[in-house]
C-alpha cells in the first residue's frame, strides 16, 4: 500500500473514531440518572467507544506508517476532533455554546493554529 493510501485511510478512520467518540460522549451524558438500578442503559455507549477506540489506534498506526511522524497524526486528531465536536453536539442537542465555552473554544482554536503555524 502507498503511503498516501495509509494517510487517507487514517483520516477516514480518525473522522469515524472522533465522531463515534464523541456520540457515545453525549448519549451517555443524557441517559436518565439511576445507574445503579439500570446499569445496563450503559451497554450502548460503551459498545460504541469500543469501536471508536478501535477505529482511534488504526487511525494513528496508519497515519504513523504514511507520515512517519507521531506529531502530524497527533495535530490532525486534535484538529478533527476541534472541528467535530460542535458539529456532532449541536446535531444531537442543538445547543450552542454559551460565552464562556465559546471563548475557550475560540482559543482553543487559536493555540491549536499556533501550534501548526508556527
Amino acid at each position: 500500500m502507498k503511503k498516501e493510501h495509509y494517510i487517507v485511510v487514517a483520516l477516514l478512520l480518525m473522522v469515524f473514531g472522533e465522531i463515534l467518540t464523541i456520540y457515545s460522549e453525549v448519549y451517555a451524558s443524557k441517559l436518565p440518572g439511576r445507574v445503579m438500578e439500570t446499569p445496563g442503559m450503559f451497554i450502548k455507549p460503551m459498545f460504541l467507544i469500543c469501536i471508536a477506540g478501535i477505529s482511534l489506534v488504526m487511525a494513528y498506526w496508519l497515519g504513523y506508517q504514511g507520515t512517519g511522524n507521531i506529531w502530524v497524526v497527533t495535530v490532525a486528531s486534535l484538529t478533527l476532533l476541534l472541528v467535530l465536536e460542535p458539529i456532532v453536539i449541536y446535531a444531537m442537542l442543538r445547543e450552542l455554546p454559551e460565552r464562556g465555552a465559546l471563548i475557550g473554544f475560540i482559543l482553543g482554536a487559536a493555540g491549536l493554529i499556533s501550534t501548526v503555524a508556527l
